[in-house]
């Protein structure tokens, strides 16, 4: 049952992309990641949750923009978005998206002490290997752990689902890379 649970939290999170970026506020500080950020608390604010930026030196403007093919900016996110993150294991969101007409962007967010287990029998996820320390994929997204921390990365892109799958096993061999 808690691995189900877990599992909504994360698709819950996945449908909620857009919702994220209302959410969304300046970059706070620290341009370098540690694994210590991602493990630490969520601090209140005075909206709710308030989340560090740890997503957005994770996983940088530069690095989508390569994988995507078009020009992105970045909406860092400063809270947690409806239904985001009970009891405290989203830590850290960004969303990143091209402007003008082309719908191409990704998303990342970062949990804290978030089991993945769950994904291995969900229908349509596969395992992926060298990826973290474990990873699943479903186009269009991938959830993958390493250490700690739980990363899901949602790719928004025209491209057939054989090029979003290698674009979402790139962008997530770096993330996992640098956590």
């Amino acid at each position: 049952m808690r691995g189900l649970v877990i599992g909504v939290r994360l698709l819950v999170l996945s449908g909620c992309s857009a919702l994220a970026v209302a959410a969304c506020g300046p970059l706070p500080g620290a341009a370098t990641p540690t694994p210590s950020a991602a493990a630490g608390p969520v601090s209140p604010g005075a909206g709710g949750p308030r989340l560090t930026g740890q997503a957005c030196a994770v996983l940088t403007v530069a690095d989508v923009q390569s994988a995507v093919g078009v020009p992105v900016s970045q909406v860092p996110m400063s809270a947690a978005p409806p239904a985001g993150g009970p009891g405290g294991t989203l830590v850290s969101g960004c969303n990143y998206a091209a402007s003008g007409s082309s719908a191409s962007g990704a998303s990342l967010f970062l949990f804290r002490d978030l089991p993945i287990s769950y994904f291995g029998s969900v229908p349509g996820f596969q395992p992926v290997s060298g990826i973290g320390d474990r990873a699943y994929l479903q186009v269009p997204v991938i959830v993958g752990q390493k250490g700690h921390t739980t990363f899901q990365l949602i790719l928004v892109s025209q491209a057939d689902d054989a090029t979003k799958a290698r674009t979402l096993r790139a962008l997530a061999a770096v993330v996992a890379g640098r956590l």
